[in-house]
C-alpha cells in the first residue's frame, strides 16, 4: 500500500525552476517554532481577526537546510464573518536559505512556492464561503544550487575560495549577476559558506 501510495504522489509531483517574484508580505502573526531533537523545526500559530481565523502546522528542515529545504504541514483557513460573505483568504510565510539557483519540487498546484535571492515564500489563497474552513496540506522542496560551490562538490570552502580569488576582476566568479568578481561576490561566498 505504502509503494502505491509513493507512486501516485510521484505522479502528480510539479516540478519548476523557481519564479522570479514572490508574493509580498501579509500581516504578521506570530509564531511558536520548537527545535526538534534530529535538528528539524516544527512551526505552530494562527491568528483570529473580525471576519478570519488562520491556522498553521508544519515541519521544515532550516536549520540543517544542506542542499535541499523541505517543509511540509496544513493551513487552515476559516471565514468567520457573520455578515454571510465569501472572502478570498491569504497565507504566505517565508524561511531564509543560502543564496544560489533553485529548483521547486511540489505535490500539487494548490499552492505557490518562490524561491529567489536567499529567500522561500510559500503562498495560498482561497475563497471561502461564510462559516467554512479549508485546509491545504503541502508538502514541497527546494533544491540549491549554492553560489560560490565554484568545483559542484556541494560545499563552499576553501578549495572554491581559491577559485574565486583566481576569477578575481572577471567574470568568471561574479555571483551578483553585475558582470564582475568583486568584493560584493566575495560576500555571497562567505555567506554561503559550509566547509562540512
Amino acid at each position: 500500500m505504502k509503494q502505491f501510495i509513493s507512486l501516485i504522489v510521484a505522479a502528480f509531483c510539479v516540478t519548476s525552476v523557481a519564479q522570479e517574484v514572490c508574493r509580498p508580505p501579509l500581516v504578521f502573526f506570530g509564531v511558536h517554532r520548537e527545535q526538534l531533537p534530529n535538528g528539524w523545526t516544527h512551526s505552530t500559530g494562527g491568528v483570529a481577526r473580525e471576519t478570519r481565523v488562520v491556522e498553521v502546522d508544519y515541519h521544515d528542515n532550516r536549520e540543517i537546510v544542506g542542499m535541499e529545504y523541505i517543509s511540509y504541514g496544513s493551513v487552515s483557513l476559516t471565514n468567520v464573518g457573520l455578515d454571510g460573505k465569501s472572502r478570498r483568504i491569504k497565507y504566505r510565510h517565508r524561511v531564509s536559505v543560502p543564496q544560489g539557483d533553485y529548483t521547486v519540487i511540489q505535490d500539487s498546484t494548490d499552492y505557490e512556492v518562490c524561491a529567489d535571492n536567499g529567500e522561500i515564500v510559500f503562498y495560498h489563497e482561497k475563497a471561502i464561503f461564510a462559516g467554512s474552513t479549508w485546509t491545504q496540506e503541502w508538502e514541497y522542496s527546494v533544491y540549491l544550487e549554492l553560489y560560490g560551490d565554484f568545483n559542484n562538490d556541494g560545499l563552499v570552502n576553501g578549495n572554491d575560495l581559491g577559485m574565486f580569488f583566481a576569477s578575481w576582476g572577471t567574470s568568471e566568479g561574479d555571483l551578483n549577476g553585475d558582470g564582475f568578481t568583486d568584493a560584493a561576490d566575495l560576500g555571497i561566498l562567505l555567506e554561503n559558506w559550509r566547509d562540512d
